[in-house]
């Protein structure tokens, strides 16, 4: 198997996807960046990190990022900054930051580094490398959009045959800090004490399976804003902010995808479990010419042994649209979605939806990359 093919196979490095340009023999610069028109039909904020509500929005999946890749001999060294559409243009994040050398089969890489648990998660940001408008939201909302750790991994790639091309990533995380705006009245902070897994991926010339577990400690903080509760029964006092702080919270997630390419037909399936939810999608999509129509079905469950939780199917959705490939680097969407979130559970919305449960999302959006 050529190398070209085995990187655009395991996703390896998400300059597999961009049109790097290459500086000298040894420096490249690539980028990739997405922008959309969008608009939801219910007034509660949908999707967490992008919180499209019922009005037009023009950045509500705004992404740029710059991508540097330097390589001597079996050296490398790779920095990616990315606005994802969470951040202002002010203050856009270190996705990663590794040095990286090759023995052999192996690649030892160390520094700041993607969480390798979906089947895109090495090119999480990069539009134009997948078929719809957004990565699927039951599945990789799982995590709350934490797609980078502080720590170590080894790559072990081996070929089973001529085919047949084997790839296993032991990982180990350090401390690191995440925090995510959940909605307007919870910020959640993560400080990760450790963590380690494991993602192993099997790729032939059009197929590839990804599977990957992930044990985290993390301490966790709720910043909770304008916090009404009852001192005495019909007497109500509210705090404008409050923390609560838990202490030692775990987490193990497993998961489990595959791809496959029938000539211009796509199918693609992927599943998580967590402590706290489990979910999955299945989508199919069917190239013409430069033109590519797509489904997608996904479904969240609640997997709490709380029993002060209910456990049971949480959200669901359908996704249809239309990809359009205007150049070899630039491509549109166009796209509806209906999101429903089911027995008084929160779904897709970022917070208890007022009075409709239900929502129809719809989005025009533009991807390239250089």
């Amino acid at each position: 198997m050529k190398k070209q093919l085995l990187l655009a196979a395991l996703g390896v490095i998400s300059t597999s996807v961009t049109a790097a340009i290459d500086v000298n023999d040894n420096l490249s610069i690539s980028g990739f960046g997405s922008t959309s028109w969008t608009r939801s039909d219910n007034q509660t904020p949908l999707l967490i990190n992008r919180n499209i509500r019922d009005e037009n929005c023009f950045d509500c999946d705004t992404t740029f990022g710059v991508q540097l890749d330097y390589f001597y001999e079996a050296f490398k060294a790779s920095v990616q900054v990315v606005k994802r559409p969470q951040d202002h243009w002010s203050s856009p994040q270190l996705e990663w930051a590794y040095l990286g050398y090759s023995i052999g089969d192996f690649e030892v890489r160390a520094g700041r580094l993607r969480l390798p648990v979906f089947l895109a998660s090495e090119y999480y940001y990069v539009g134009h490398a997948y078929t719809a408008a957004r990565p699927n939201e039951e599945v990789y909302n799982s995590i709350l959009g934490v797609t980078a750790y502080n720590g170590a991994s080894v790559i072990w790639n081996y070929s089973l045959n001529d085919e047949l091309q084997l790839s296993l990533t032991p990982f180990v995380g350090f401390k690191d800090n995440n925090e995510v705006e959940f909605n307007p009245e919870l910020t959640l902070e993560f400080e990760t004490k450790n963590m380690w897994g494991l993602n192993a991926q099997l790729a032939g010339d059009n197929f590839r399976v990804n599977f990957a577990f992930l044990d985290s400690t993390f301490d966790q903080t709720n910043k909770i804003r304008n916090f009404t509760t009852e001192v005495s029964p019909g007497v109500p006092i509210t705090f404008p902010y409050l923390e609560v702080p838990l202490k030692d919270q775990n987490i193990k997630l497993y998961s489990l995808g595959a791809e496959y390419d029938f000539e211009a037909l796509k199918l693609m399936a992927e599943a998580q479990k967590n402590d706290l939810s489990s979910s999955w999608y299945a989508s199919a999509a069917y190239r013409i010419n430069q033109f590519t129509p797509y489904v997608v079905y996904g479904e969240t469950y609640s997997e709490s042994s709380d029993n002060n939780r209910y456990e049971g199917k949480t959200g669901d959705s359908w996704t249809l649209g239309l990809r359009y490939d205007l150049l070899y680097n630039v491509s549109l969407n166009a796209e509806w979605q209906t999101l429903n979130a089911i027995n008084g559970q929160t779904g897709p919305f970022i917070q208890p939806p007022n009075q409709d449960t239900d929502a129809n999302l719809y989005t025009i959006m533009v991807n390239f990359v250089f």
